[in-house]
């Protein structure tokens, strides 16, 4: 019998049992928004899950730009930047976006995405290594994919790793280090001049994507580059206009010669339409609000480290960073998706993340901040995450009451009070170190690791998805690390006995 292409899609039932159960969380269409609280299939929602970092993206100088460029230039450039798809207005955003990043010259594509996947598959070559970090967004993976180039993935921000595959290369080969400056998902940073000394010990070149830094960090809005004193022995910048730009599109800068290389080499630059004049106009003058008002970065930063503090003192997992995205780690995808749906429920929109955008058993509640969020809103949010986390066990029965929390972390626009600095709770801290663990292997963070693994496992079970004990043991030993192999036998025990305990009877989500 002849195979047929769509067999998969026809048999993928992960979505429908999602979308049957109620608690398919994607894909939700906005009609209405003021940047902060938006309106979702008639429900009025605080945003927590928006990249619209400064807020710009609803400022009027901004809109009023982008409005006046199509009335100029019309709504599409219709073709390519390399044929008649370049304005005047993308050579002037291209020189000021230069002259900001201190770099010979940029280059605007129409994504962020394409950005990398131009760039990367253009200046990879066969025998050119390429070292990445494995939690590097997919758009960097799809440029290196496109590319010749050999590619080794290093375990996240682990620069003894990163050196062991460097060291291994060919001393000859043409050698790229590509990273997140600021990792999209977990909000953490990358360890930038660790990289670059090892830039320099092994001769290669450094890109790093600063599409959630640009704007956002460094005294002067240059991204993680700036902000750790890096920036001219990075060789290559790339950024994007989707998040605190308020508009669309992406640049890269570095050196003359190797940007009019990506110029005239890159497909997704010769062969993609170009930006859209409003999208270019909205960038420029995001730009300059972006140079002129440092305030919103300021004021951000307070918002985003209010919330961090306020959610450790609830007891949730988060991260440690400095950047505007805070992850409340949750675990395994069931959960995250019960918690996703009655935070919605009840009017906070955060963004639900599970693998492959994060590792497996890392499910994790995104939530993204704006310069321009309230303390009322703020509040409003950890009032949320206090109710639905104990109702759904996510945190303590006992954690800090939000009334009290609310008033330790207090308000953003005091500046008595230095929402900059972390304040360290006994949850949070206990927290924080079972995230990160250094290898630490109590009898709790094993139960607890192997917990969540039977509830993934049970969730795929759900979906006629049982792991063989191949993928477990893969899984356990990526998840847990070393351990015997009859703790590993004991865990896939665990899970055998949850699908056996289900039997024939339709799983819920209550079960």
């Amino acid at each position: 019998m002849a195979g047929d292409v769509f067999k998969k899609a026809y048999d993928w039932r992960e979505l429908r049992v999602a979308k049957a159960t109620g608690l398919y969380p994607y894909f939700k269409p906005i009609d209405q928004t003021d940047g902060t609280e938006v309106n979702v299939g008639g429900r009025h929602v605080i945003m927590v899950g928006s990249n619209n970092y400064l807020g710009l993206s609803m400022d009027p100088r901004v809109k009023e730009a982008a409005a006046k460029a199509v009335e100029k230039y019309g709504t599409s450039c219709s073709g390519s930047r390399l044929l008649n798809g370049t304005l005047d207005l993308h050579e002037e955003l291209e020189a000021k976006l230069a002259a900001f990043l201190g770099k010979e010259m940029a280059l605007c594509f129409s994504t962020g995405f394409t950005t990398n996947l131009g760039a990367l598959s253009a200046l990879l070559e066969r025998k050119d290594y390429v070292f990445s970090d494995r939690l590097n967004h997919a758009s960097i993976l799809e440029g290196i994919r496109s590319s010749f180039g050999e590619h080794k993935r290093y375990r996240h921000n682990d620069m003894a790793d990163l050196e062991r595959l460097m060291s291994n290369a060919p001393p000859e080969a043409g050698k790229l280090i590509v990273t997140d400056g600021v990792f999209s998902m977990e909000g953490d940073l990358a360890d930038l001049r660790s990289i670059i000394e090892l830039k320099k010990k092994y001769g290669a070149r450094v890109m790093v994507d600063e599409a959630h830094g640009l704007g956002v960090m460094g005294a002067n809005g240059r991204g993680l580059s700036e902000h750790l004193g890096v920036e001219d022995d990075v060789d290559l910048v790339m950024g994007t206009f989707s998040k605190s730009f308020g508009s669309l599109g992406g640049v890269l800068a570095g050196p003359k010669e190797v940007i009019e290389w990506v110029k005239h080499k890159a497909r997704a630059m010769v062969f993609q339409a170009s930006m859209t004049p409003a999208s270019v106009a909205a960038a420029l003058a995001s730009l300059e609000i972006i140079k002129s008002e440092p305030e919103r970065r300021q004021r951000l930063m307070r918002v985003a480290n209010k919330m961090r503090n306020g959610f450790r003192m609830l007891g949730y997992e988060v991260t440690m960073s400095e950047s505007p995205v805070v992850p409340v780690f949750i675990g395994d995808q069931i959960k995250c998706f019960r918690l996703w749906t009655a935070l919605y429920e009840n009017g906070v929109f955060a963004n639900p993340v599970i693998p492959p955008a994060v590792e497996p058993g890392h499910a994790l509640m995104r939530t993204s901040y704006i310069a321009t969020h309230t303390d009322e809103q703020l509040n409003r949010v950890l009032e949320q995450f206090e109710v639905l986390g104990k109702k759904y066990k996510v945190i303590p029965q006992d954690a800090p009451s939000v009334a009290d929390v609310i008033a330790k972390v207090g308000s953003v626009d005091d500046l008595t009070i230095d929402t900059n600095r972390y304040v360290p709770t006994d949850a949070g801290n206990a927290a924080w170190a079972n995230k990160k663990g250094n290898g630490a292997r109590t009898p709790a963070d094993l139960a607890k690791k192997v917990f969540d693994l039977v509830e993934t496992a049970t969730w795929r079970a759900a979906n006629l998805q049982v792991p063989t004990r191949e993928q477990v043991n893969k899984v356990v030993q990526e998840r847990i690390g070393d351990i015997t192999g009859a703790a590993i036998e004991r865990g896939y025990k665990l899970m055998e006995l949850a699908n056996k305990a289900r039997g024939t009877k339709r799983m819920t989500w209550d079960d």
